[in-house]
């Protein structure tokens, strides 16, 4: 008891937080060289316990994997974020649309609020439109214009020639439970039209295979009949779908009946996307009606 009230005076002396009082009193009667050998003993725990803990300190760091090194300039980012270890990420295309590809992948999906479309091989003049529409206000769904909200047109326009040239299978056509004289009716609008209505034929705009024309037509094949039943009966007549004035697929949506408009997204939805589809190539004759989208793409 003795030696430890000695090592423990001698200790608080060192750290400045002993009484006077209480320190002479412990050292009373201690003699002067049995003071300095409880000092040198104080003194080695101190290096001790410091040595030991730098030494487990060091050890921690040295057992976790080393980041690895990266060439500047290679378009790599490295991140710390994750909990196995540093990530390394390759500054592509590809990494940076995840946040569009978790929604939009190779097919059209129902959603609770409509539907996430599919978005590959459609043109990249159409594509920039859609995106600019959500960033400008034409289009209101708030996810995709929180999304693109800071984008600039040079950005939208890369994203847009991503997707654009971006090759994925397409879902197995619906089956078709259209009656005989239907499909007649169907492949008339399309060919020809409805005069009587002043619609014109869908091949005039979106060419004869109905796979689109650039810079800004999209495709009609390989899409769902829910949706094209959405975009016609609802969302292009009521004007909750916009798009640059003149809105050309507004006014045909509002014209084209609106059995008819269900007919056309159910044979649309049956048809076999052929291998390889593209968009046709940019056409010379100006449209049956004026689109203000295709006139902004081809600026």
């Amino acid at each position: 008891m003795r030696l430890w009230r000695l090592l423990r005076a001698v200790l608080w002396s060192f750290i400045g937080v002993r009484r006077s009082a209480d320190a002479a009193r412990d050292l009373h009667g201690v003699r002067p060289h049995t003071i300095f050998a409880a000092a040198v003993i104080v003194v080695v725990a101190l290096v001790i316990g410091i040595a030991s803990l730098v030494q487990i300190i060091v050890g921690n760091r040295a057992g976790q994997p080393a980041a690895p090194e990266v060439p500047a300039n290679t378009g790599v980012v490295a991140s710390n974020l994750s909990p196995h270890g540093p990530a390394v990420l390759v500054d592509t295309m590809e990494e940076r649309v995840r946040a569009c590809t978790a929604c939009h992948g190779s097919t059209t999906q129902p959603t609770r609020d409509g539907f996430s479309t599919r978005i590959a091989g459609k043109p990249a003049g159409y594509l920039f439109n859609q995106l600019t529409g959500f960033r400008d206000g034409r289009r209101t769904y708030a996810p995709m214009a929180y999304l693109v909200q800071y984008m600039s047109d040079d950005y939208l326009h890369e994203v847009s020639r991503y997707f654009s040239n971006l090759e994925l299978p397409y879902a197995a056509p619906e089956p078709l439970t259209l009656p005989p004289e239907a499909i007649v009716r169907v492949r008339d609008i399309i060919e020809r039209g409805d005069s009587a209505r002043g619609v014109p034929a869908c091949s005039a705009c979106h060419g004869q295979t109905l796979s689109g024309t650039e810079p800004a037509i999209p495709g009609l094949l390989g899409l769902a009949r829910d949706y094209m039943n959405a975009q016609f009966g609802g969302q292009w007549r009521t004007g909750k779908l916009r798009s640059i004035e003149p809105d050309c697929m507004a006014e045909i949506g509002r014209r084209l009946a609106p059995e008819d408009a269900a007919a056309l997204a159910a044979w649309l939805a049956s048809q076999p996307v052929p291998a390889g589809m593209k968009p046709q190539p940019r056409q010379d004759r100006p449209l049956p009606l004026e689109c203000g989208s295709v006139l902004a793409a081809s600026r």
